[in-house]
């Protein structure tokens, strides 16, 4: 479907569209809210407004391409369209469906967002249920001009004390070399409306075992947030590298699980400072706590006598069968600081997460400080092309930090060429990921949609205590919906690798 058709659809199910940055709302709400600030932010920037009712879904197929940040007002919205800022529904819920992308975040304001595994918004997604905002016409106006007003209200007294998420309980279930098939199930709770309970009970089809856990989260007024997680898990340090949702699909199919795993009684208190806007571009988020591990490794995944299956390389050493390194078995105690910063300038959209983490207790009584950093820039450059960079760096001062603390890189994910997964490891890493996308709107591939083309070029190094020689890999990449084809070569090498995967994946 064509966007002018799009648009006359829309026209014909009575929505009107505000497009482009104009800003014909006004936000009537408390001004320390998290709805109230997230939607002026919103209608401050170049945007797109749609306003339907209770009484239909607003659809925004695949092959639908929003160049600014989408809000749907008054009613429910389905979306499996291409998003180039945030999805945010007020008064009803959001269902994203296969082949949504979305460059910021997807949130509800009154509702639910309601996720599929093969939609990506890359911020993530969040709804507000306990607030909704109503739409009136302030005085003056007409149908066609005039200011409406968003009017804030208060709903929490409406939700329920007992929710069973998904299928009576049911949570979306993962699936890596380790532990198998992992099961969660369990409850929320909201004994009030400031305390949220939720405790789960884990099945792990390899390990066999039934894991406990339960966080608690507690509303501290309309800015502060004290959560309580405690639980029995099994962890890695190499989550940032792919989505659980595509590590679990990679792993099923091909073995290719691109994370090492140890297992861990983990529990964590953390007071957390929302929406601090410093400006209207720039949203900043802090937080600060301790938390408590005792470790143990979990060596191969055969130690069981058997292995999870896979569809394809189930024998291979350098896939299901690769082993995990072992970690040291002890105690770790440490306190933990950080911060969440959003800017959004027009097309311009900046996302870093910093956390410091700094043990007082350790397995082997190691003195060391550890800072982690995530980071994403992507701006438009001519027309419809745009550039984006992902960067990981984690940086040890000190001491050696303890196994339990090694990053890693290598193979599917970050550097596709090298042949052995998560070959290079340590306290220290550096990877940066960069793209120039190039889309080809009138090029259109039956049932898959409009290609991007893309240069993308990846670097990175990890070892103890210092960084070796930095790896490079770069080469073309195509993307058609959810799937994507690769070649990258090494220029130092000459190296080189083509993969077929899917496109939700970073």
């Amino acid at each position: 479907m064509t966007v002018g058709t799009w648009r006359l659809a829309l026209a014909l199910f009575g929505v009107a569209a505000r497009a482009h940055g104009q800003n014909d709302f006004q936000v009537n709400g408390p001004d320390k809210s998290k709805a109230t600030i997230m939607l002026r932010r919103a209608l401050a920037g170049a945007h797109n407004v749609m306003v339907t009712d209770t009484s239909r879904r607003l659809v925004l197929p695949r092959g639908t391409d929003v160049s600014h940040t989408l809000i749907v007002v008054g009613g429910d919205a389905s979306v499996a369209a291409t998003v180039r800022g945030d999805v945010i529904v007020v008064g009803g819920d959001l269902f994203l469906h296969p082949g949504a992308s979305i460059d910021g975040r997807a949130v509800a304001i009154g509702g639910g967002v309601y996720g599929s595994t093969l939609a990506y918004p890359k911020a993530g997604i969040e709804s507000i249920r306990d607030e909704t905002f109503e739409l009136e016409r302030a005085a003056g106006g007409s149908d066609t001009t005039g200011s409406r007003r968003l009017v804030y209200r208060y709903i929490g007294g409406r939700e329920p004390r007992l929710e069973l998420p998904l299928l009576e309980g049911l949570r979306i279930p993962s699936y890596d070399r380790v532990d198998g098939l992992s099961i969660p199930w369990g409850p929320v709770l909201r004994p009030t409306m400031r305390l949220e309970v939720d405790p789960t009970v884990t099945y792990r089809s390899h390990v066999g075992e039934w894991d406990p856990g339960a966080s608690a989260r507690y509303k501290l007024g309309a800015q502060y947030g004290l959560t309580l997680d405690a639980r029995r898990t099994t962890s890695t340090n190499d989550a940032w590298i792919y989505a659980d949702v595509i590590n679990s699909f990679n792993t099923l199919a091909g073995g290719a699980d691109t994370r090492n795993y140890y297992r861990a009684d983990r529990g964590e208190l953390e007071l957390r400072r929302f929406d601090q806007y410093v400006q209207p571009a720039l949203e900043l988020e802090s937080f600060i706590g301790a938390a408590t591990e005792r470790a143990w490794s979990v060596g191969d995944p055969d130690t069981l006598g058997g292995r999870p299956w896979s569809a394809f390389g189930r024998t291979d050493p350098e896939k299901l069968a690769r082993g995990n390194p072992p970690v040291e078995r002890g105690r770790m105690s440490s306190a933990f600081v950080g911060a969440l910063a959003r800017y959004h300038l027009v097309d311009v959209r900046m996302t870093a997460l910093a956390r410091l983490e700094v043990p007082w207790q350790s397995p082997g009584g190691e003195r060391f400080g550890q800072i982690t950093f995530d980071g994403t820039i992507q701006f438009p450059t001519f027309g419809l092309q745009r550039f984006r960079t992902d960067v990981h760096l984690v940086a040890t001062v000190g001491d050696s930090a303890p196994p339990q603390r090694y990053v890693y890189l290598g193979g599917t994910g970050t550097l596709p060429v090298m042949d052995e997964p998560l070959s290079m490891g340590g306290d220290q890493l550096l990877h940066i990921d960069s793209r120039y996308e190039i889309p080809l709107p009138r090029l259109t591939v039956p049932f898959l949609g409009p290609p991007t083309v893309s240069i993308r070029h990846r670097m990175g190094s990890a070892g103890v205590g210092r960084l070796p020689r930095f790896v490079q890999n770069v080469g073309p990449l195509v993307t058609l919906s959810f799937v994507r084809l690769e070649y990258a070569i090494d220029p130092a090498t000459r190296d080189s690798r083509f993969k077929l995967g899917l496109s939700f994946a970073r």
